[in-house]
């Protein structure tokens, strides 16, 4: 009877190790993947904040309306301080970005913010914050689930980010492009919120 006991507390163990190195595999393969994965969103990020930077300088018309920009008058073409200089921010940052100085910029400028509220609500929980340790400073993260649990908020807060910068630019060129400013208020909004609760500044040594 015994023996049999031992055996059941023995293969119950063997099933709980398995499960737990299988979870740990996947993790490892998740981060491959992320990794993969945040460095093409690096580009697309570029591409992107390009892009409008571009779409601003040109009053959202560029060379597509062109036939249509020689019946506007001059003075109604000219453009205004705050299209220049949102224009201009958002080339340098692309550029930043692309090639590395301007994340070490956004990290100076963002990394004094309050955000990473999520970490509280965690610890409400009753979760000792010696393990939350490994998931708040990507520095000291070492086992394959700390990483995976920090590129999901890596994740969050990059798509948030990543919202605050178009709503922004929605609102800020006022044009017909936009269709629903309230809805592109409350993106701006829950976008803020994502990223205090996730952070501002998780995703970006990711792109280094």
């Amino acid at each position: 009877m015994v023996f049999f006991l031992n055996k059941k507390v023995l293969s119950f163990d063997n099933v709980v190790d398995d499960i737990i190195l299988g979870l740990e595999n996947w993790c490892v393969a998740f981060n491959n993947f992320f990794l993969i994965f945040i460095q093409y969103m690096k580009f697309i990020f570029v591409f992107i904040i390009l892009a409008i930077g571009i779409l601003t300088l040109l009053r959202l018309r560029g060379i597509y309306l062109q036939p249509r920009l020689k019946k506007v008058e001059k003075d109604e073409d000219t453009l205004t301080k705050s299209r220049l200089i949102l224009g201009t921010v958002y080339i340098s940052l692309a550029f930043g970005i692309l090639f590395n100085y301007g994340i070490y910029f956004l990290i100076w400028i963002l990394d004094p913010l309050p955000d990473r509220l999520i970490f509280n609500f965690i610890e409400f929980s009753g979760i000792d914050p010696f393990y939350l340790n490994g998931i708040k400073d990507f520095t000291i993260v070492q086992l394959p689930h700390e990483k995976t649990i920090y590129y999901c908020f890596s994740f969050f807060s990059l798509t948030s980010f990543l919202n605050i910068v178009l709503s922004l630019w929605y609102l800020i060129n006022n044009n017909r492009i936009i269709n629903n400013p309230r809805k592109t208020m409350m993106w701006l909004l829950s976008s803020v919120m994502g990223c205090v609760l996730f952070g501002f500044t998780p995703f970006l040594p990711l792109f280094l």
